[in-house]
This record gives structure tokens, sequence and C-alpha cells, in this order.
């Protein structure tokens, strides 16, 4: 049963979405950068024309891994967090395909809290299929302008 408590964290997630380094983070991972392989992910790594988008990677991954963890350990009504974000789902719609890959690059415990809260979704493989899609689609239109 969610509490007051969780509709407050729900809140303060969000507002820390706003803030506006992790706008610019959430835009460039969801909308420009499409990883195929964990090669694509560690070129971020090695890219010194444009550090920035390391940093946004890493921005955006580990602040939905946080949440997922806030979820899983009980700290936010898994029910009312799954009714009020689903931007998760498009996280590992990006990387799971690639996540052993990552994590040989990242390290064992890249994204295992996102990992387990995904698999405790209901209808997990619909939702990440249909961002895979919709990703997929705008890769397309992004390579062919």
């Amino acid at each position: 049963m969610a509490t007051p408590q969780d509709a407050d964290l729900i809140i303060k997630l969000y507002d820390l979405r706003r803030e506006k380094t992790m706008r610019k983070a959430r835009n460039y991972v969801f909308a420009q950068f499409f990883p195929q392989t964990a090669e694509d992910v560690k070129a971020l790594f090695a890219d010194r024309k444009h550090p920035e988008y390391n940093a946004y990677f890493r921005q955006v991954t580990s602040y939905w891994d946080m949440a997922a963890a806030m979820v899983n350990h009980g700290a936010i009504d898994r029910d009312l967090f799954f009714d009020t974000n689903g931007e998760f789902f498009a996280v590992w719609a990006k990387v799971g395909d690639i996540i052993t890959d990552l994590r040989e690059f990242m390290g064992p415990n890249f994204l295992v809290n996102l990992e387990k809260l995904v698999a405790s979704h209901p209808n997990a493989e619909q939702r990440v299929q249909r961002f895979k899609e919709r990703f997929k689609n705008m890769a397309a239109q992004r390579a062919a302008h």
C-alpha cells in the first residue's frame, strides 16, 4: 500500500529528472545515442571531442539504477512507481541486449537493480519491446538525415 512518503519520493525523483543537466543527459541518451554493442558505449569513454556524452550516459543509467534500488528495497511502493514511471524501460531497451558485455566493461553490478525491477513488472517484455521499436525507428530517421 502506497503512503504519502512514497508519493513524496516519486515527486522528488520527478523533480530530479527536470534538472537542466539531467534533461540534456536524457535527451542525449534517448534521442541521440543508439548503442548496438558494448563497444558503442565504450566509445563514449574515449570520446575526447564530446566528454559530456560519457557523463550523460552515466548520469541517466545511474539515476535509474538508483531509483530501481529504492523500489526493490521497499523504500518506494512498487505499484505506485510502476503507475507513475516508464522511462526506466527505455533505459533497459537501450542496454538490456548488451548487458553481459557491458558488465565486463562497467563491472558485474552495472544496472543490476534496474534489471531486477524490469523483470518484476508483469508486462516488461512488451514495454521494453515498444521502446526498442521506437528507438529503432528514431535511429533510422537520424541516419537518413
